[in-house]
């Protein structure tokens, strides 16, 4: 008996993460001289002019020169001419973006725990002038790094269509990426992981991923125009922001289900 499409995805999906799982300790050992290094490097020449720094963090966390130029260069190509094949393309590659999305979010929270630069004593990082230590939330670890996985995904996705395309939306998940390595919120193997995990994974699933759904997708939007596109609109919206609404809400989850445990 075949086994299904879906099903076939999810176990290849669990036997990756199973693997990712088993080297990640060594990949932390194996990294952490050049992570440490880097750090301290950059930490050596960071600016201690805390209106410098808290531009800078404040420029690498604007939706417009980040996912929202990258979601807009994907509705350029949607309504560029080429018609239903290339949107057909498009369509199940952004459905793989939502999918390793979702992937590195689990994989922070299943593998060892990394604490990101600012939160590591170990690290010997200097928290810079002007920038909040309690930025983000310590339950989370820093490998692999969600913003590289999700744009860099995104601009292999566009790159694969149109190279210049693709050059505007690498040099946005640049811009994003980067300096979040000078402001201590993640390890370069991080960023390099994260890349990797994107981009591998794009190439994958537009190899082997379903194509049947994309054209569902496709008669939806010539059935209910209005419908899709509305609901187009919300999922480029969460893209665009990086689910930063429902990663609010996730927060806060944990601290529920321990209150609610220790009133039972």
């Amino acid at each position: 008996m075949s086994i299904k499409p879906p099903l076939a995805w999810i176990g290849a999906g669990l036997c990756a993460a199973l693997a990712i799982a088993a080297v990640a300790a060594d990949h932390f050992a194996l990294t952490r001289g050049v992570d440490q290094a880097v750090v301290l490097w950059v930490n050596r020449v960071a600016s201690h002019n805390g209106v410098v720094n808290h531009a800078i963090w404040s420029g690498s966390e604007m939706p417009l020169v980040m996912g929202v130029l990258q979601v807009a260069l994907f509705w350029y190509l949607w309504f560029a001419e080429g018609g239903k094949p290339d949107r057909a393309l498009l369509a199940r590659s952004f459905g793989g973006v939502m999918i390793v999305a979702v992937l590195s979010r689990v994989l922070q929270l299943a593998l060892p725990q990394r604490l990101r630069p600012l939160h590591d004593p170990e690290s010997l990082f200097h928290p810079l002038v002007g920038v909040d230590p309690s930025l983000l939330n310590r339950d989370w670890g820093s490998f692999p790094s969600d913003h590289a996985v999700m744009y860099f995904a995104l601009a292999c996705v566009l790159w694969r269509r149109s190279w210049w395309v693709g050059l505007l939306a690498l040099l946005s998940a640049l811009y994003n990426v980067l300096p979040r390595v000078y402001l201590g919120l993640h390890y370069l193997s991080d960023i390099i992981g994260g890349a990797l995990l994107g981009i591998g994974f794009i190439l994958m699933f537009e190899r082997f991923g379903p194509q049947w759904r994309a054209e569902r997708m496709l008669a939806w939007e010539a059935r209910r125009p209005g419908l899709f596109y509305g609901a187009a609109f919300m999922v480029s919206y969460e893209v665009a922001t990086l689910f930063t609404d429902i990663r609010e809400v996730a927060r806060g989850i944990p601290s529920v289900v321990r209150s609610l445990a220790g009133m039972s």
